[in-house]
């Protein structure tokens, strides 16, 4: 593990590294999808918008759930500058500012929010940032062949742990695969939109809420983690979506073909 490495004079965190080639990646994903489907999205805009919004909300929802005495007392601003980020604030935030770039330019409410599953495809790189820098979000002991030690991490441990990180990561990038397929414009009968969207948030939420189970975050509510929670709350609500547009009666758009 290499929290921080160099390259000539230049110093670079692997964790900041992973996330801005989450970004990109994840960026690009989203690009080639409002292109395959006909929708006029600047992708500029978009980034300038939804992504320091995104990290505003990662950043206060990491803060909200740590249970540190006067956290939002004096020096808030160097604790908030140096804190740490949750994935779900983070989406929960990309997904308002996409919503107002919606209302404000009158993009396709369902379509647009479709493109939100290419967050499995950064979210897993920016867990290959967590792994490499040993940030202490990995998991429970463990004497399984493949658990590890962090002994230069951020947070070290000389403990053999899960690589919850990694799950993460597996799993994010076989959802992606999956959806990424099922976007395709070559499919005989398109999707209905929003069934993405749906699926997506389906397929995130059981990922995350059975690999907490190995996790070390403290339980919330019900003998679950603030994650586990969320995650019924996101199941619940991707299964809605899926069955809402799946009944409503509406004809499928034709999706243009392809160059």
């Amino acid at each position: 593990m290499a929290p921080i490495f160099h390259l000539g004079p230049y110093t670079f965190f692997s964790f900041g590294l992973a996330i801005g080639v989450g970004i990109v990646c994840g960026t690009l994903a989203m690009q080639s999808y409002f292109r395959s489907h006909g929708d006029q999205v600047n992708i500029v805009l978009f980034n300038s918008v939804v992504v320091p919004f995104g990290f505003l909300c990662a950043r206060l929802d990491s803060m909200v759930f740590e249970s540190v005495p006067g956290r939002w007392g004096p020096g808030f601003a160097s604790r908030f500058a140096h804190g740490g980020l949750t994935f779900f604030g983070g989406f929960v935030g990309a997904a308002l500012a996409l919503m107002l770039l919606m209302r404000l330019y009158r993009l396709p409410w369902l379509r647009t929010l479709d493109a939100l599953f290419c967050v499995s495809l950064a979210y897993g790189i920016g867990r290959i940032g967590c792994f490499m820098s040993g940030d202490g979000d990995y998991g429970i002991p463990s004497t399984l062949p493949w658990a590890v030690s962090f002994p230069r991490g951020v947070v070290p441990t000389l403990d053999r742990v899960h690589p919850t990180m990694l799950y993460s990561t597996v799993w994010e990038f076989a959802l992606f695969a999956a959806l990424w397929h099922l976007s395709s414009t070559q499919r005989k009968t398109p999707l209905r939109p929003g069934v993405l969207l749906g699926l997506y948030l389906i397929g995130t939420s059981v990922g995350r809420f059975v690999i907490e189970f190995l996790s070390r975050n403290r339980t919330l509510a019900f003998g679950l983690t603030e994650a586990q929670v969320v995650s019924v709350a996101l199941f619940l609500l991707g299964s809605t979506i899926v069955i809402f547009v799946s009944m409503k009666e509406c004809e499928v758009p034709a999706l243009p073909e392809a160059a």
